[in-house]
This record gives C-alpha cells, sequence and structure tokens, in this order.
C-alpha cells in the first residue's frame, strides 16, 4: 500500500469537493445518504455507517469514448469437402 492524500473542501453543509492524485469528485448529501460524482463518471451513492452503497458508471457500458463501435468480422466462405 502507499501513501495517498486527499484534499477536501466543504462548500456548504451538504457539498464538498475532493481532490486526488487521480482527479476529482464532488459528495453531496449528509449523514444519512450521501451521491458522489467524479471525473471518470462514476457515480456512488450510499447510506453512510450501513456498507450499503451502489456503484454506476454513466454513459455507454462505462467505456471510454462511449459512441465507437466496433466493426464486426467479416464473415467469409468456407470450403466444404465437397467443393474441394
Amino acid at each position: 500500500m502507499g501513501l495517498n492524500i486527499r484534499k477536501s473542501i466543504k462548500l456548504g453543509k451538504f457539498l464538498k469537493i475532493n481532490k486526488t492524485k487521480k482527479g476529482i469528485s464532488v459528495t453531496i448529501g449528509g449523514k444519512s445518504f450521501k451521491l458522489t460524482l467524479n471525473d471518470k463518471k462514476k457515480v456512488t451513492a450510499s447510506l453512510p455507517g450501513t456498507g450499503i452503497s451502489y456503484d454506476t458508471t454513466l454513459g455507454k457500458n462505462g467505456k471510454k469514448g462511449g459512441s465507437k463501435k466496433s466493426a464486426a468480422p467479416k464473415k467469409t466462405p468456407s470450403k466444404t469437402n465437397s467443393e474441394e
């Protein structure tokens, strides 16, 4: 394990901005419910103190460049024993 440093800035009672080496996140909520959105489009909803949370990624399948589609491989006709 390495050393992690996080800087948190509170903006009011229910809004906090977190800055780490890897990115930025915004947390909205209080003691009973929190909603966090980070710069990688990941959203976390949690009930603090219970161990219950739900994570999801916004966008298509959570892949970077979500609008790009991979091309399906082209089918080539295969030879059978009767064609040889």
